[in-house]
């Protein structure tokens, strides 16, 4: 998923405002130079403003707060043309002399991501909050900076403040959405980001991560759109990523040949992206052209001999190919490489039924689906095996409601399910600590029948009363789908329900 940091920030022109009254004539034609370039770097002309700021600090007496600043904007210069080192290293003379400005420590934050150094990144940000409690864009970029690192919760963190003191910019919500999403909030990621286009319509970058939020809830239709504003936004950058996911939103959808042609494109822009090779031979299983997804799955194993997905893909087309000899000895290789991988345990499965061999098969779905309760597949195998439809692992966590139990089966994941509804799974999005629990199930009437309201508490957003946090669940129980989770009450402001059908 893109990210977008918020840019570098120069500081001169307002010190030079300060600084020039009663000013020598050596101090203002340094300070003449510093206005040249400043004005130079606001208009992108950063060659130029880097000659300038050589000259303005070639004076041999400037003050060292408006030293400082030049070392700082001419570091933005460097940034701008990619000298990165070297723009770190005028960021560090700007520290040297001006230990407590936050905008510089931000700004040589930016830098160090751009080095690979998210690291020491974070430390820099740490230090321009301490200087700048209420510093919107350090907040934000630190949350970028634990997102580099797989630390999504304090990135959030950072983002919601970011949010908090930023509200009008599109940014911080791109960015908590980014962060929802890795968390596996998708429908909270989709309300971020549709914030984020709503504020800059021209946003690419958000674009592309709601389409990524739609694909992983199955809402495919909205995952190509949004792919297709991205791509259109920035027509100039062909972007074999983004034709990948728009691939699989069409695929998903049973847009074959758009889904082809896109993965043509991604394939002949990136020629080593097996994760293309994949999804062309997916489709070309699901269009029964089992010799062309052979080939491809093939490729992207020579491109990644360790890849799963690819060895799990070719047994199911070779499978449905009635190659079934083949199409074992290609999962089993996958499952030489991930023991419990839930989609290689699924084809194994479909091949031992294949083959008539149906314990084997009955013993692999349900082995796929404690590691994926999800897995429509392996319910399905098993219903269609006359076996009885596993519960989630674990215990539940309290006494049913109208049926309704919550299962816990990983740390921090947490599943809503009914025995009335026995094709039906709700994941939880948990936005505070503690356990969920459900608060009520209500099904709508008359022309919304067939729609079913799950509220649970969703847990608590700090300490003392009125910190609970209550969502809803709204569920389509005839299609055993989750149409969307939405907020019903933080502490004691609540949420108002209008429906419309």
């Amino acid at each position: 998923m893109q990210s977008t940091r918020i840019k570098l920030s120069g500081l001169i022109l307002v010190l030079i405002a300060l600084a020039s009254a009663g000013a020598s004539a050596d101090e203002d034609k340094t300070l003449l130079r510093a206005r040249e370039g400043a004005a130079a770097l606001m208009r992108g002309q950063y060659d130029k403003a880097i000659a300038a700021y050589d000259e303005a600090l070639a004076a041999p007496e400037i003050a060292d707060f408006i030293e400082a600043s030049i070392y700082s904007d001419r570091g933005i210069a460097k940034w701008r043309l990619k000298q990165t080192k070297e723009a770190i290293d005028d960021f560090n003379k700007s520290i040297q002399l001006a230990p407590d400005n936050a905008t510089v420590y931000n700004n040589r934050g930016n830098a160090l991501m751009d080095l690979g150094h998210p690291d020491e990144g974070v430390k820099d940000f740490d230090r321009a909050i301490a200087l700048s409690p209420n510093y919107g864009a350090a907040y934000n970029n630190r949350g970028n900076a634990h997102a580099t690192l797989g630390q999504y919760e304090p990135a959030f963190q950072d983002f919601r403040k970011a949010v908090e003191l930023m509200p009008t910019s599109a940014v911080p919500f791109n960015g908590r959405g980014k962060a929802h999403s890795e968390l596996k909030r998708y429908h909270a990621a989709v309300r971020d980001l549709t914030r984020a286009v709503t504020l800059n319509p021209k946003y690419a970058a958000a674009y592309d991560n709601r389409a990524q939020a739609y694909l992983a809830i199955a809402m495919y239709k909205e995952a190509s759109d949004d792919a297709t504003q991205a791509l259109t936004l920035e027509p100039d950058q062909p972007n074999a990523d983004l034709l990948l996911l728009r691939a699989r939103a069409y695929a998903g959808d049973k847009k074959f040949n758009p889904a082809l042609d896109d993965l043509n494109k991604a394939i002949e822009l990136k020629p080593d992206l097996a994760d293309a090779y994949i999804e062309r031979g997916i489709v070309f299983t699901q269009t029964r052209r089992f010799d062309d997804a052979i080939g491809d799955l093939t490729r992207a194993i020579e491109i990644d001999p360790k890849n799963v997905k690819a060895y799990a893909m070719r047994a199911s087309a070779r499978l449905q190919a009635e190659a079934n000899d083949d199409a074992l000895g290609d999962v089993n290789e996958a499952l030489q490489i991930a023991s419990n991988d839930p989609l290689a345990l699924r084809v194994r499965g479909n091949v031992y039924e294949a083959l008539t061999r149906n314990d084997e098969a009955i013993a692999d779905y349900n082995a796929a689906l404690a590691q994926d309760p999800f897995q429509t597949e392996s319910r399905d195998a098993l219903q269609r095996l006359g076996q009885e439809v596993p519960p989630e692992e674990g215990q539940p966590l309290g006494p049913p409601l109208s049926g309704w139990v919550i299962k816990e089966p990983e740390s921090g994941r947490y599943i809503a399910s009914n025995p009335k509804y026995a094709s039906l799974r709700v994941e939880l999005e948990m936005f505070g600590s503690g356990k969920p629990r459900i608060v009520e199930w209500k099904q709508l009437k008359d022309a919304l029948s067939g729609i079913g309201l799950l509220q649970y508490y969703a847990g608590d957003f700090g300490e003392g009363q009125d910190t609970s946090l209550e969502y809803v669940a709204i569920v389509d129980i005839r299609a055993n789908k989750v149409l969307s989770i939405e907020p019903h009450s933080w502490g004691p402001a609540a949420a108002q329900w209008n429906w419309q059908a």
